[in-house]
């Protein structure tokens, strides 16, 4: 069976005690861990620990730590998707699909054409969901770098946050109703490259012409309309080929 992989935000070694009690009730009722058993601790931040599960309660875990090793962000540069609030079942799997294929941050927006099952939907339920969906999605892949999660009221505030914390970065947005074809990409040697996408709906007037004003580039993915949880995974992967991120 393949070694559990457990986030735990503070490594030390040479022990740690475990008190997240629903990761507790997943090891010990799914995954039937028991004392003796190895696993592997996580930060989040790169940091990773090898440890053995010493005792085993309902309220705890102790693990033994052997060592604890900083690994090295697999990519070189840093990559912001910034997309709205879509349904729930096809958020949870793009939040999903980005953390496994290297996603850095994620910047998510109220759109102005939400999904009207998500209008009386109570959103810091799903935040909640989201970010378990980050942690799991990094659990199963074996990434060790977690992305950033923030959200925003609207376009325009995501767009405040995310222009600056790209200043020295590139920012564009995909959309389908553009001339250029994203094949017209060129490799960046910013630190940081943030793409925009829109919602089932696409973008409304009031939120092309935002992103008009902060003169942001323009581009389509394709010959053919994607869907909103498949647009990100598309750019993400073009952008990590475009810049020797999969060599």
């Amino acid at each position: 069976m393949r070694t559990p992989r457990i986030l735990c935000e503070e490594l030390s070694s040479p022990s740690i005690q475990y008190t997240n009690i629903k990761q507790i009730h997943h090891l010990a009722k799914v995954l039937r861990v028991k004392p003796g058993d190895s696993v592997q601790l996580f930060d989040g931040k790169g940091n990773v620990a090898a440890a053995k599960i010493n005792e085993l309660s309902k309220q705890s875990i102790h693990f033994l730590i052997d060592e604890v090793y900083a690994e090295k962000n697999p990519y070189r540069m840093n990559y912001q998707a910034i997309f709205p609030y879509i349904k729930k079942d096809n958020l949870i799997f793009l939040i999903q699909k980005l953390t496994e294929i290297g996603i850095n941050s994620l910047v998510i927006f109220k759109p102005d054409h939400i999904d009207q099952s998500l209008v009386k939907k109570d959103m810091g339920k799903l935040n909640e969901k989201i970010e378990e969906a980050i942690i799991h999605a990094c659990e199963q892949s074996g990434c060790n770098f977690m992305p950033t999660v923030k959200y925003f009221k609207g376009l325009d505030d995501a767009l405040e946050h995310a222009t600056t914390e790209t200043e020295s970065g590139d920012i564009f947005v995909l959309d389908t109703i553009a001339d250029k074809l994203s094949g017209d990409l060129l490799k960046s040697n910013a630190k940081m490259i943030s793409f925009i996408t829109g919602p089932e709906s696409g973008f409304s007037n009031n939120e092309r012409a935002l992103m008009a004003q902060k003169k942001i580039s323009n581009y389509r993915l394709g010959h053919y309309i994607l869907r909103a949880e498949t647009a990100p995974l598309v750019t993400l992967s073009k952008l990590h080929t475009l810049n020797g991120e999969n060599a």
